[in-house]
């Protein structure tokens, strides 16, 4: 599936690509696609900031599509499209565990298992140039989250604990987004979304990998259900 990396304009300028934007409908503006992850999919929004105003160190805010998980990239030195590619892949599987593991929603080792799992998944790095309007109020936030971090502790960069310790503190706390089928307002929690998406994804690799007249062994699948909050 594709792991579908969406950059903001400046973002873009930053990297010194060329990027594709993302086919639009006529008469509709170019370049603010609404991003959905479904089974073929997982979808990132992109955005890079400064840390003061024009300041040599910058952060990376990535956000997901339908959880508005978020996670941070901090830059102090030049990242090239292919090494920002290869931090992502592995920054959102280590930052979904960090926050699993302090939020408790299943069990340790059910985390590993879940990585384990996800590895076994192929996907296949994507980017476009485009900005979902309705997922950068949430990368505002997440942006004066770093500023004013910044700020309080005297600090230039974004060190990487700082970085895990934002990233948890927000993947674990309500949020209201505009569901994009009823055009109401949804409240959730976003490592509970992305980790029943996460799942999803395995269950249905599971079943692909099995042959098609064999009964399916779901007994090492995460149930997310069986874990679920009150």
């Amino acid at each position: 599936m594709l792991l579908c990396l969406s950059a903001s304009n400046a973002l873009n300028k930053y990297l010194k690509a060329d990027l594709p934007r993302l086919p639009h409908e006529p008469g509709k503006q170019a370049g603010v696609n609404t991003l959905i992850s479904d089974s073929d999919n997982f979808n990132w929004q992109l955005q890079i900031i400064y840390n003061s105003y024009k300041s040599r160190e910058k952060t990376i805010i990535v956000c997901e599509a339908n959880s508005r998980f978020t996670f941070f990239i901090p830059v102090s030195l030049k990242l090239s499209q292919a090494e920002l590619t290869q931090c992502l892949q592995y920054e959102w599987q280590f930052t979904l565990a960090q926050t699993l593991e302090v939020y408790q929603l299943i069990p340790r080792s059910d985390i590993a298992v879940l990585l384990s799992e996800l590895s076994k998944i192929e996907f296949t790095p994507h980017w476009v140039k485009n900005t979902d309007l309705s997922i950068s109020g949430h990368i505002s936030d997440a942006a004066l989250w770093v500023t004013q971090t910044l700020k309080e502790q005297g600090l230039y960069d974004l060190p990487k604990n700082v970085a895990i310790e934002l990233a948890v503190h927000l993947n674990t706390q309500p949020k209201r987004i505009t569901n994009k089928a009823t055009a109401h307002k949804d409240k959730l929690i976003p490592i509970e979304r992305l980790l029943s998406y996460c799942q999803s994804l395995i269950t249905a690799q599971q079943r692909d990998a099995e042959p098609s007249n064999e009964i399916v062994d779901n007994s090492n699948i995460i149930n997310f259900s069986d874990y679920k909050k009150d």
